[in-house]
């Protein structure tokens, strides 16, 4: 397929020469504003999903993101991290930058803490935390005892704040414009003098690419990023990468950098990816998305033809781009559960489901769950069998087919 032009460059490099991987007229925002009512849940308002991969960096977007269509400061983002594997990769990340980069006893400043847990970790190693959350999980910060500011956090307040380290986890992919706020603070840290790390974590796209998921892509996440991609952004934003490492069986990368004056060079960014392979690889893509809806639907209705009682685990973010995807309302699955309890009461955005406790699964005596996404499928087995006893049949779409989640299953 040719590259083609689209209305929004691509947010790492600014080309505007991109491939098509996949088009969605009609996707509802799978976290925030999660509809309290079945009624609001399927009246919800619906956007376009245009996911494209730049030629010259490899960066994935969507074409089509409207920021202000986003409710950030009245919604929770509802990122769910007590997952036990999950909770042992935040400890790690945070042990790591605190002893690599010597920051004990620093000013650390987390752009969109959350709920604060882990700005947390850097508070118990005797650390000055500042957290910057403008959302209502601002709350939720101040009562771990954090330092919290309801607010946007841009480049005045780090040349005001003046932090030994910045952290912004999670934030990045949301942007509109993430060159242009990294840039905004590297010209604060700069008026500061202080020599601030600026320290993030950002979902990693290519695994998802490689294994022509689909779920992945969200209308929150404006930004998918590569390993180069990533690189790409900051060093067009003034930063000096030091070092991009991937996680979490390389599904997250972690990156860490300092502002870069004008005076210094910028170092060589890597190798930019064959454009030859990623039309190849983004053809090979797109012609999988009708396939894998069509092989995910005769399953799941097989089994219902089998009279088998199904649970789908997992129901908002990856969960609610699966179900709206691959049309997967309460006609085929009836019962969504999820493990964080904030949302259980809640419905599904676009498809209407109820979400219920994990609990429901033993009270319903269900034979098989679908887990949504490989992300957290290990997470999701580890409670389903170690924290509620259950005994159902546990499967995980994976690689465009629903497959049991097995020991050897290499995600």
């Amino acid at each position: 397929m040719p590259t083609t032009a689209t209305s929004l460059p691509c947010l790492a490099c600014g080309s505007r020469r991109s491939l098509l991987l996949g088009r969605w007229e009609e996707m509802p925002l799978s976290v925030l504003g999660l509809p309290r009512t079945q009624a609001d849940a399927l009246a919800m308002g619906r956007h376009v999903l245009d996911v494209r991969r730049c030629t010259a960096c490899g960066h994935v977007w969507n074409g089509r993101f409207d920021y202000d269509s986003v409710p950030y400061r009245n919604g929770s983002n509802l990122m769910f991290n007590r997952g036990h594997f999950w909770r042992q990769h935040q400890r790690e990340v945070a042990r790591r930058w605190i002893e690599h980069f010597e920051l004990r006893g620093r000013c650390v400043v987390e752009i969109g803490a959350g709920e604060g847990r882990f700005l947390a970790h850097f508070q118990r190693a005797g650390n000055r935390c500042i957290a910057w959350e403008p959302g209502p999980d601002a709350e939720r910060c101040a009562l771990l005892g954090l330092d919290t500011r309801r607010a946007y956090f841009d480049g005045e307040e780090a040349a005001e704040v003046r932090p030994d380290a910045i952290i912004c986890r999670h934030v990045l992919e949301h942007l509109p414009d993430p060159r242009a706020f990294l840039a905004d603070i590297r010209r604060g840290c700069l008026s500061s003098g202080a020599g601030t790390l600026f320290l993030a974590e950002v979902p990693r796209i290519e695994r998802a690419l490689e294994q022509h998921r689909l779920n992945d892509f969200l209308y929150e996440h404006v930004s998918h990023f590569t390993d180069h991609s990533l690189r790409v952004l900051f060093e067009r934003a003034g930063w000096r990468v030091l070092e991009v490492r991937r996680g979490y069986g390389d599904e997250v990368l972690t990156l860490v950098a300092r502002p870069r004056r004008r005076r210094d060079r910028s170092r060589p960014v890597g190798s930019a990816p064959d454009p030859a392979r990623l039309r190849e690889k983004s053809r090979r893509f797109r012609r999988s998305v009708d396939r894998q809806i069509r092989r995910v639907r005769a399953v799941l209705d097989r089994w219902a033809q089998q009279g088998r009682r199904v649970a789908i685990w997992g129901a908002t973010g990856k969960g609610t781009a699966l179900m709206n995807i691959f049309g997967i309302g309460a006609e085929r699955v009836p019962l969504v559960v999820d493990s964080d309890p904030r949302k259980v009461g809640a419905y599904v955005p676009g498809t209407g489901q109820r979400i219920e406790s994990p609990r429901e699964i033993l009270e319903r005596r269900v034979d098989a769950i679908v887990i949504s996404s490989p992300w957290r499928a290990r997470d999701i087995e580890y409670e389903a069998r170690e924290q509620h006893g259950i005994e159902a049949e546990l499967w995980v779409y994976h690689r465009g087919r629903l497959i049991p989640l097995t020991p050897e299953l290499e995600l």
